[in-house]
């Protein structure tokens, strides 16, 4: 019997009816046998990355982050498109995850990126720079842009077309795992 593969999915927006939230929500339902995915927690009381409160004494919510990134296998970064690039929430992500020098929680870990939104193409291409920077790895194929005006008014949630492209993603994710493990 195979160990179910967890993915960590960071929600780039703190609204509660976000669409990236949906999305979110939408791949959870759309994973494929064996794989877990869960919602990040807490991000939005983690303060901005700030070296002189890092180290032995960083913020509870930061360790507490950076745990939730250390036990996945795999991260999916939902990424809401933010005046053309990476969430605030994010970019946060990404430097207390990144730290201390040496230390990353992301080096090696494979991650996806997908998003609901008008355009995507500057955001997704300043998050994979963001994420490989911190040592992640964005394979090939794994990213999903799901336009506002394709989903036809409706919840990610509810769209035919959504579910199929977050399998696809979600499989390539798996499989980069997999060759990493």
């Amino acid at each position: 019997m195979s160990e179910t593969k967890r993915v960590l999915a960071i929600v780039g927006s703190l609204r509660r009816e976000s669409l990236n939230r949906e999305l979110a929500v939408a791949a959870q339902a759309a994973a494929p046998e064996g794989v877990e995915v869960v919602l990040a927690e807490g991000l939005a009381d983690v303060p901005f990355y700030n070296e002189d409160i890092d180290g032995a004494d960083a913020p509870a919510a930061a360790v507490a982050l950076r745990r939730q990134i250390a036990g996945a296998d795999a991260l999916l970064f939902v990424a809401p498109p933010n005046n053309g690039t990476i969430s605030a929430v994010q970019k946060n992500v990404i430097d207390w995850a990144s730290r201390p020098y040496g230390e990353s929680a992301l080096t090696g870990k494979p991650s996806a990126i997908v998003g609901v939104g008008h355009q995507l193409d500057t955001t997704f291409a300043d998050a994979q720079r963001a994420i490989t920077i911190a040592g992640g790895v964005v394979p090939a194929g794994a990213t999903a842009e799901f336009l506002v005006s394709s989903l036809e008014g409706k919840s990610p949630r509810e769209h035919e077309s959504v579910a199929p492209g977050l399998r696809a993603v979600l499989d390539r994710l798996l499989a980069a795992e997999l060759q990493n493990a």
